[in-house]
């Protein structure tokens, strides 16, 4: 068992684990922080040697830190131990189960204490140490090394803190970096408290060390900036590139020798640079280099895109070799990083075989190919080579590994191992910044490829310029001219690209040709620019707005702009010469052998010399496009004529478009009338069916009333005159019989004649009243509907408005709350001729509208509502009706819509939206208008205007 400290004990732990913990913070320096840590561990121990132990990506370890008591144990400091010394199947309790142990060889027992489960890796709550005997080869591992007492505690990673260090295990996500280890000359027991100590500490070092790897790895990654910063300088330093200079900023960025081979074409021959050592040529005879062998071409180009074959790789790629001569496995022993092959060393790698012997003679033993593409193409090749070194390792006593399981290490008296010709191997980081490299040599490569042909453009020119001017030095104004008019080609190019840029901007004919007038007349230096449009019978006339005047000519007017121009031989010949696209280029007027009449035409406008260009849109004869100088005479280039002729041809091009987009929006304008047309033709035909059918209906509904109250109103004169004669009869009997019988008399009493005599006459006078009031309203639905009317009569429009608020009579008296009010001012009106039908249609709407309003605002008009009615004439055949309401009144914005289909104010269900819409129509129709006049909160009014 451990034995226990002291209950002081924890609290001194806890402050110098403190103190560990501070000052492993003050330091961002790895070596710093493991040479404090193993000095604090053992002065707190009070051990004789604590190391920490740093383990190798080959699995072998080296002491990266120490602390010594004295001399009572060697120093163990820098040595290396071979992997062998701790075995695989240890390494791996130590990651598995963060196995500690503690070794006592007085008591001859190790103990195994692990922190998690070997099995789950779950962590274990309650420490359990188990104690067995020391296996002799390990005690006899001990004694060599003259330690009696020890204590190994493993320092683990997780995942990818572990940096380069990471060895093989199962537990992928975490990693043995190294271990602490105390080491005591005597035998010692370890207590509790103690174990839980180091384990504190390493802990606190696994998370120092974790950052250390962390600011290595920033900084690794900011001196690659800073180099890739340097290299990039180099390469845009000026346009030529000093590409030695840039080879070696690389090659030194990466501590190796340097090469770049630029591919030669049609305009420069191939280029090599080199830094420190290199190959020998392949065939020196044709001065070929290492680059130019066919295996070293082939991959080269395999770098472009191209598909796979049967192997699953690209041609050439160096998977596809490794597959096709089946040298190896590419998924175990190549791991390739973007389009470059690192080959770490070249005489064992079996693709190189045939490129090795060119290394012979050489201390370059691994490389780093680089194509350099830019699109489709490769432009060279970029290679970084390295020597081999010597490599010298202290090993802690020599080991000898083919006895290594039959025998313990006998001593660990340091040694040191020299190994000569060994080869440094690149890191995935050095492969993956090489290629950046190769990214920014590719770019400057094709940018100093550009530049070297404008430069030998350049130089071809200077050299014809040289020698056109040695030829001709009599002519050195011929040679300014040929300057001259190269930059005007340059300025007339470039207009010619704004004219076009402009005609795909913009398809408004007036811009085009404003803009090109204006650019050709200050290209060409011109005095004037005009265009000629021909008519339908192949006259014409100058446009007025597409002229370009020089300033000084403006005060001589436009060149016969508005003026019909009747060329007889054009008339004849519908456009003459220019139909056929020949042009008319006249240097002077007077040497043209013009007729006398046609010379004062252009004498009149001040035109010595001129060219017509005609344009064309397709394949019909558009107009002239003329350049006129009048101050002298012109002797035309053939290069103006072309670019004119340009400038011509791209007009045409613009009416083309100009014309198909007129189309085109005229056909939508014409789709999106007929789409209206339909709309309205399907509203009217659904309303005039249903007005229709409603007209019918009241007509019949008349009719059919109008019989029988005829019937009524006809007897009830005789109903009357009958009563009357019974009534006097009856009077005559009773004063012939005063005193009748009592059966009689009772007979009378029951009756009580006195109030028939009184009532009757009233009676009828009723209900020839309420015939009168049924023939009133079957005469209003006949006015109504007008079925038995002609189609257009002149009509009483006041009849029509009477009988519409006949009809609506129920709607003003039922209604709930405070009754509305129609108020009529009416003055006299001329018959109106019009479809009397649908005008009532338009009051029935006009007016049932209004009344709708005044219902649904009854709370916000409790006082009185009221519609109101009036007639007047307005001008001289032209009559009004407004229709007028106390409302809420309409909203501007609303107005605009009020007459659209199928558009209402009204809540769901309660409108159809056509009412006003129809309205709107049938007054059209007739020749009025129907207008509306509202204003928020101060009611609405609706005015018909009708001609008479």
């Amino acid at each position: 068992m451990l034995s226990q400290q002291d209950a002081t004990l924890p609290l001194t732990q806890e402050a110098l684990l403190h103190r560990i913990a501070n000052r492993i913070r003050q330091s961002l320096e790895l070596e710093t922080i493991l040479s404090t840590t193993a000095a604090e561990v053992r002065a707190y121990l009070g051990t004789d040697r604590v190391k920490i132990y740093q383990f190798r990506p080959d699995e072998h370890g080296v002491v990266v830190a120490e602390s010594l008591q004295g001399d009572r144990l060697p120093s163990l400091l820098g040595l290396h131990f071979p992997a062998d010394d701790i075995p695989r199947y240890a390494r791996e309790l130590f990651i598995r189960a963060r196995q500690r142990s503690i070794v006592d060889l007085g008591s001859h027992e190790i103990g195994i204490s692990p922190l998690n489960c070997p099995e789950t890796g779950e962590a274990i709550t309650t420490a359990d140490i188990r104690y067995r005997p020391v296996d002799p080869c390990h005690r006899e591992y001990l004694t060599a090394m003259g330690v009696k007492s020890s204590v190994v505690v493993p320092i683990v990673l997780e995942g990818e803190a572990a940096g380069s260090y990471n060895l093989p295990s199962l537990q992928s996500s975490k990693q043995l970096w190294g271990l602490l280890v105390s080491h005591h000359a005597n035998p010692r027991v370890v207590t509790e408290a103690e174990l839980q100590f180091i384990q504190a500490v390493v802990d606190q070092v696994a998370v120092a060390i974790a950052q250390s790897v962390l600011l290595e790895q920033v900084r690794a990654q900011a001196r690659q900036e800073a180099n890739m910063n340097q290299v990039t300088a180099q390469l845009q330093m000026s346009p030529t590139v000093n590409w030695q200079d840039a080879l070696e900023a690389a090659s030194d960025t990466l501590s190796a020798g340097g090469r770049l081979y630029l591919f030669g074409d049609s305009c420069s021959p191939k280029e090599i640079y080199t830094n420190g050592e290199q190959p020998a040529l392949i065939d020196p005879a044709q001065n070929r280099s290492i680059e130019e062998n066919l295996l070293w071409q082939q991959y080269l180009h395999s770098a472009l895109e191209q598909p796979s074959d049967e192997t699953g790789h690209k041609p050439w790629s160096v998977e596809w070799m490794r597959a096709v001569y089946e040298l190896a496995d590419p998924a175990h022993n190549f791991k390739p990083i973007a389009s470059s092959w690192a080959v770490n060393d070249l005489y064992k790698e079996p693709l190189c075989r045939t490129l090795a012997p060119f290394f012979d003679g050489t201390s370059i033993r691994s490389a780093l190919i680089i194509p350099l593409k830019h699109g489709a193409q490769i432009i060279g090749c970029l290679t970084f080579f390295r020597s081999e070194i010597q490599t010298e390792t202290q090993w802690a006593g020599y080991h000898d590994p083919d006895t290594r399981q039959l025998m313990p290490r006998q001593s660990f008296e340091g040694w040191r191992q020299l190994k000569k010709g060994q080869a440094q191997h690149w890191t995935e980081e050095e492969i993956k910044y090489a290629q950046a490299l190769g990214e920014r040599f590719a770019a400057t490569i094709k940018q100093y490829r550009l530049y070297q042909q404008v430069q030998a453009l350049n130089t071809n020119l200077e050299r014809q310029v040289e020698e056109r001017t040695e030829a001709l030095k009599q002519q050195s104004g011929q040679l300014q001219q040929s300057n001259t008019e190269l930059e005007r080609v340059v300025e007339r190019q470039m207009t010619l690209s704004r004219i076009v840029a402009k005609i795909r901007e913009s398809l408004d004919i007036d811009t085009i040709f404003q803009t090109a007038t204006q650019e050709l007349n200050t290209v060409l230096k011109a005095e004037r620019v005009a265009v000629y449009r021909f008519n339908a019978d192949w006259g014409g006339e100058f446009v007025s707005n597409y002229e370009a005047v020089a300033p000084e000519w403006q005060s001589n007017g436009q060149l016969g702009v508005n003026t019909v121009w009747n060329d007889t031989h054009l008339q004849d010949t519908q456009g003459g010469r220019y139909r056929t696209g020949a042009n008319s280029v006249v240097h002077d007027i007077y040497q043209q052998g013009y007729a006398q009449c046609h010379l004062d035409l252009l004498e009149q406008f001040q035109v010595r010399a001129f060219m017509a260009i005609p344009i064309f849109a397709g394949q019909t004869l558009w107009g002239l496009l003329g350049v006129y100088q009048h101050s002298a005479t012109r002797q035309w280039r053939t290069s103006e004529i072309k670019f004119v002729s340009h400038i011509a041809e791209q007009l045409g091009v613009a009416l083309q478009h100009a014309e198909l987009l007129a189309q085109t929006r005229h056909q939508a304008d014409q789709l999106a009338q007929t789409l209206n047309d339909l709309k309205q033709t399907q509203v009217q035909l659904f309303h005039s069916e249903k007005m229709s059918s409603l007209g019918q209906l009241v007509a019949g509904i008349a009719h059919e009333v109008n019989n029988p109250i005829n019937f009524i109103g006809g007897n009830l004169t005789h109903i009357h005159e009958y009563t009357h004669t019974l009534l006097k009869l009856l009077q005559a009997y009773q004063q012939q019989i005063p005193t009748p019988s009592p059966d009689l008399l009772q007979l009378l009493e029951d009756s009580d004649l006195a109030y028939i005599e009184e009532d009757f006459p009233k009676l009828c006078a009723s209900m020839r009243m309420g015939t009168e009031r049924i023939r009133e309203i079957v005469q209003s639905l006949r006015n109504f509907s007008r079925v038995d009317e002609a189609e257009v009569k002149a009509v009483d429009l006041h009849e029509g408005l009477e009988s519409t608020l006949l009809i609506l009579q129920h709607r003003l008296k039922l209604v709930s709350g405070t009754p509305i009010e129609i108020e009529k001012h009416y003055e006299t009106l001329p018959p109106v001729h019009c479809h009397a039908g649908q005008l009532n249609q338009v009051f029935m709407n006009l007016i049932g509208n209004a009344i709708d309003e005044l219902e649904t605002t009854e709370k916000d008009h409790p006082v009185s509502r009221v519609v109101t009615v009036s007639t007047r004439c307005a001008e001289a055949g032209w009559v009004e009706v407004s229709i007028k309401d106390n409302g809420r009144g309409i909203a501007e914005d609303i107005q605009a819509k009020l007459f659209d289909p199928f558009f209402t104010t009204k809540p769901m269900g309660k409108g159809t939206g056509l009412g006003l819409f129809i309205s709107y129509q049938i007054i059209e129709k007739h020749g009025g208008q129907l207008i509306c006049q509202s204003q928020p909160e101060q009611g609405t009014e609706f005015i018909i205007k009708l001609p008479c």
